[in-house]
């Protein structure tokens, strides 16, 4: 491989090419290469592989380059096709930035000391080396094995089985999740269609949408365990910007009425419940 396609190593399970263009990702499957320049049939990023190890999608970086206009190689989910680069330029998100974390309390100060080390006790001095020696030493924790960040990007034509499996657990039971419905709904909605990812897992997700007039918001889920870390507010912070970079003016969301704690985190965004809707399904019968 020459110097130029060299791969420098973004986080774990992550690589991308000097210039920007390819992004060698990990996946449930293999390794994927992600081609910015070229889009697939849902408008967004060509995946080519899956490839079994890192050298073979590092190897494939010289052949995308040099090769046709290509493929996807990577079929993803139960309805996906492999997508032909379609060529348009793509518009790019509005990115929310990520919350910085709260500095961590002090815990190691020992109680009773002053700012120059000397303690006291009801007014006596102290010697506190006589008195850390009476006490017995606190364990100390075992590390805490360090996680990936949670990372919010646009959904990939290779997400669809993993979006399914987190609606399901949320209870989400409604038409229009299969990948060739998603792949309608990004089309039209390009930037729109986030999903929140740690590691190669997806974890969160939120579905914007713009019918040239209101807004809407679906599927605003996340798995249980990632539960009150700040991931559907940052999902549906960087929907409302895309959103409103299009010049909406309103966005609208379907809350059940049994669904309290989903109606409390609404109404802390400033929705408020509006007359009842109606609608009905157009199937073929």
């Amino acid at each position: 491989m020459a110097d130029g396609e060299k791969l420098k190593r973004e986080r774990a399970g992550t690589y991308r090419t000097l210039d920007g263009r390819f992004t060698v990702e990990q996946s449930s499957s293999g390794w994927l290469l992600i081609d910015a320049e070229q889009s697939d049939d849902l408008g967004l990023p060509l995946a080519r592989g899956p490839f079994a190890t890192l050298d073979e999608a590092r190897a494939a970086v010289d052949a995308a380059r040099i090769g046709p206009a290509p493929t996807s190689t990577f079929t993803g989910g139960r309805h996906g096709s492999a997508g032909v680069s379609s060529g348009r330029p793509r518009r790019r998100p509005t990115i929310v930035p990520e919350p910085e974390p709260e500095p961590e309390q002090d815990s190691e100060k020992p109680t009773g000391a002053d700012a120059d080390g000397a303690g006291t006790n009801d007014g006596a001095p102290v010697d506190l080396a006589t008195s850390r020696s009476r006490t017995k030493a606190t364990p100390r924790r075992a590390p805490t094995p360090t996680r990936p960040p949670v990372t919010i990007r646009e959904l990939r034509g290779v997400d669809g089985d993993g979006l399914r499996a987190l609606w399901g657990d949320a209870g989400f039971r409604s038409l229009g999740d299969d990948d060739l419905s998603l792949g309608r709904m990004a089309r039209r909605n390009p930037g729109l269609l986030l999903v929140a990812t740690e590691g190669t897992r997806i974890v969160g997700s939120a579905l914007g949408a713009w019918d040239g007039r209101r807004g809407a918001i679906y599927h605003v889920a996340v798995a249980e365990r990632h539960r009150r870390q700040g991931i559907a507010t940052r999902l549906v912070a960087q929907v409302e910007a895309g959103l409103r970079d299009l010049g909406c003016s309103e966005v609208r969301v379907h809350v059940p009425d049994d669904n309290e704690g989903a109606q409390a985190f609404w109404s802390t965004r400033g929705y408020a419940a509006r007359s009842r809707l109606f609608a009905r399904e157009l199937r073929d019968t």
